[in-house]
């Protein structure tokens, strides 16, 4: 492995959900979003990711909307569309000075009768539905079809779904998690009317009887890869299992496995284990970041490498709980799916702590070397051009780099993270595809096992199966 590769971090991204995981652990409770609905926590974590609302709102899940709220709520989302700061409008009303419903009158979102806006007033579903239709017309005003009737419009285009087979509950008060999960449907259907979902790279793979979806996914994330395409979607809302390389969210054993496993004990320590001058520049990171080097002095090399790369991950603003696993896994969690792990986190953790001494401290020094780097090609930077990659489905030009981050690689290094792992992949899609449990599959691996001719894809192929990527 080369000492100064400036894509082995990228490369671990891009096929360790476990690199991506080390300082990130959310328990079911926090994901649950405070007593919200099962059916909601999809929703709400995409008004949260798109910042839909401010995040006081995320919480008191069943407490009614006000005309206010739902004014600002409104407005929030007219400007992430138009990329405007709305003009206040004169001030016509006695019992309120807010901004954003004032902003809302401007835009025409709500209409001014006589001097009183009654702010504190609960809104109905179909207030709600009224108001998400001036929205949608103001900012793309072809896409919601021919209806002039407002409510029947926001129903027909499935963004207002009915409380029961026959009943819409329009009279009903909308619950904060029903404007927001309203509002997360809202911007889902305009991206994806308007083409600008993220593409990803997804493969349909097929025996002529079964079908599996496998997805290349990015183990860290921003907002930008928000919402997926339609096709992706489907697939996955279709699917029975959703199989991933280890479940970040829910495995508290393997993460204290991960944690016993990451610390030398005894009297055994970091610096004892690499040299002089990588454990000096190792002290020099941490406390640039703003840490104290004495918290970490157990850490094995390995660890100590995901810890700089998290840190170089944190000062790109990109996020491991954005990533496509961690959004997947809480979907399925709260969707009812079987969840499947292909290796788990022990497995992952038993592949970083079974490197000889040497490629540990080769991973720390190249940790270290991306994060302190001042030109363009650091770590953070290169997985943000990849996700514009996801985001358009660029398989071709991600192949590419991928490929330049494999010639980088000790063969040693890339044996163990790339090929074997390859071959037992390939092994479960082919499982899943001969099972006749009558189950459908949705697989998320990271991208880079997609890749080369030892990916996934290239191999199923030679197998024999039919493979397409989808973009739509």
């Amino acid at each position: 492995m080369k000492k100064n590769s400036r894509f082995l971090s990228l490369l671990l991204a891009f096929t360790m959900v476990f690199s991506s995981f080390s300082l990130v652990f959310a328990d079911e409770e926090q994901a649950a979003k405070d007593l919200a609905s099962n059916w909601a926590v999809g929703y709400l974590m995409e008004a949260q990711i798109q910042e839909l609302a401010d995040g006081a709102y995320f919480a008191k899940f069943k407490e009614g909307v006000t005309r206010e709220e739902l004014a600002n709520f409104a407005v929030t989302l007219y400007e992430k569309f138009s990329e405007e700061v709305t003009p206040i409008s004169p001030n016509p009303f006695k019992d309120t000075d807010n901004q954003g419903v004032l902003k809302a009158l401007t835009l025409g979102l709500f209409t001014a009768e006589g001097e009183e806006f009654f702010p504190e007033e609960k809104v109905k579903r179909e207030d709600v539905a009224t108001v998400i239709y001036n929205v949608i017309h103001k900012c793309e005003p072809n896409i919601l079809g021919s209806s002039e009737d407002k409510v029947k419009a926001i129903v027909s285009n499935g963004i207002l779904k009915g409380k029961s087979a026959n009943d819409l509950g329009l009279d009903d008060i909308c619950t904060r998690e029903e404007v927001l999960s309203l509002f997360a449907r809202t911007y889902d259907f305009i991206v994806h009317k308007t083409d600008r979902a993220a593409k990803g790279f997804m493969w349909e793979v097929s025996n002529g009887k079964n079908s599996v979806y496998v997805l290349g996914s990015i183990h860290t994330g921003d907002s930008s890869i928000y919402p997926f395409s339609e096709g992706i979607l489907d697939a996955f809302d279709n699917s029975n299992v959703l199989a991933v390389e280890a479940n970040i969210v829910a495995d508290k054993e393997g993460t204290q496995y991960m944690m016993d496993k990451a610390s030398y004990s005894g009297d055994d320590t970091l610096e004892k284990n690499i040299s002089e001058e990588t454990y000096k520049l190792f002290v020099e990171t941490i406390k640039s970041a703003g840490l104290n080097p004495e918290d970490y002095v157990k850490f094995k090399p390995w660890f100590a490498a995901l810890l700089v790369q998290n840190l170089a991950t944190l000062e790109s603003s990109l996020d491991p709980t954005l990533g496509i696993d961690y959004n997947l896994i809480i979907k399925a969690m709260f969707g009812g799916k079987d969840i499947m792990e292909i290796e788990g986190i022990k497995f992952q953790t038993d592949l970083f702590d079974s490197m000889p001494k040497e490629i540990q401290e080769n991973f720390l020094r190249s940790s270290i070397d991306e994060k302190d780097t001042k030109d363009t090609n650091t770590s953070g930077e290169l997985v943000k051009y990849m996700l514009e990659l996801w985001k358009k489905g660029d398989m071709v030009e991600f192949e590419k780099i991928m490929s330049q981050a494999s010639l980088e690689m000790d063969g040693e290094f890339g044996n163990i993270f790339l090929n074997e792992r390859n071959k037992n992949m390939v092994d479960k899609v082919e499982e899943f595809l001969n099972s006749e449990d009558g189950k459908s599959y949705f697989v998320v691996v990271g991208a880079g096992h997609l890749t080369g001719d030892t990916g996934i894809i290239n191999a199923l192929k030679d197998k024999g199966y039919t493979v397409k990527q989808i973009i739509k």
